[in-house]
């Protein structure tokens, strides 16, 4: 009898223990991320290019070593700004443009054009041309350094650096702007940076992954929805593999277009865009 209690109490103890594990599982926020990329569901593809739904929401992943290429592309240069950047270079002002009218251009040009969404912060005015908030490089040349210089997030700045087969995202400090070896570059700020944190608004997020654990970043992530929190997105990326992750612009900036389908639309016109090819 006593050998009989002795089992079952030891049943009892390891059921409970395995019932607390689980609920501690549920409850910590640090396990969701890992289940978050499993509702999603793939609505395109291409060489390299996979785009990724769940309701609001959409995650490209691109595999730089695929062949698919990331381009920082811009409107049209109103104004040089020569020598009037924060950081010794240009501060242009670009014309804006409506994404739709950037995809059917430069689609005719190249046929492999992915998706093209959103990117760097700008000066919303009523202008037809306006500056950029923080640096970008495009194909070797720092297009920008921005207008925003250190006054703004000072210490929230971070920056993604592409090369031809990885890609780093890093702390910015202004010297890696001139220093940086990438021909493609753009600077954006940290998850946490107070840019409306728990609003239901625009985002436009991006994250590296190492696909492969050789300690470079073969992939990148590019999360865009017409609603999230910074939380939301920042997880939905980490649930994708990023292990680093920097805010773009988002609110009415955030667009999304892939193999010609407008998945997020905007009426604002925007000075500065991402495009995927695969």
């Amino acid at each position: 009898m006593n050998q009989k209690i002795l089992i079952l109490t030891r049943v009892f103890l390891i059921t409970f223990l395995l019932i607390t594990i689980n609920l501690l599982s549920a409850d910590n926020p640090e396990s969701k991320p890992q289940n978050l990329s499993l509702a999603f569901q793939i609505i395109n593809n291409s060489q390299g290019t996979t785009l990724y739904q769940k309701d609001l929401d959409y995650v490209q992943v691109v595999d730089l070593t695929q062949g698919a290429k990331i381009n920082f592309i811009y409107g049209n240069i109103t104004d040089l700004g020569t020598k009037k950047g924060v950081y010794g270079g240009n501060d242009p002002q670009f014309e804006r443009q409506k994404i739709s009218q950037v995809w059917s251009n430069l689609y005719l040009e190249n046929s492999s054009l992915f998706c093209i969404t959103n990117g760097q912060f700008f000066r919303n005015d009523k202008n037809s041309s306006t500056g950029l908030a923080f640096p970008v490089k495009s194909d070797g040349i720092i297009v920008s350094d921005g207008y925003a210089g250190e006054i703004e997030f000072p210490d929230e700045k971070l920056m993604l650096e592409v090369w031809k087969d990885r890609a780093l995202i890093t702390k910015f400090q202004p010297n890696n702007l001139q220093l940086s070896t990438a021909p493609n570059l753009i600077v954006g700020l940290q998850e946490s940076a107070d840019k409306g944190v728990e609003d239901q608004t625009g985002r436009t997020f991006i994250g590296v992954k190492d696909k492969d654990s050789d300690r470079l970043n073969e992939t990148i992530l590019i999360f865009t929805s017409k609603q999230a929190t910074q939380p939301h997105a920042a997880q939905v990326l980490k649930s994708f593999g990023a292990t680093q992750v920097m805010m773009l612009d988002g609110g009415g900036s955030t667009q999304l277009i892939c193999q010609g389908n407008n998945y997020i639309t905007s009426p604002r016109s925007i000075p500065q865009m991402i495009a995927i090819l695969g």
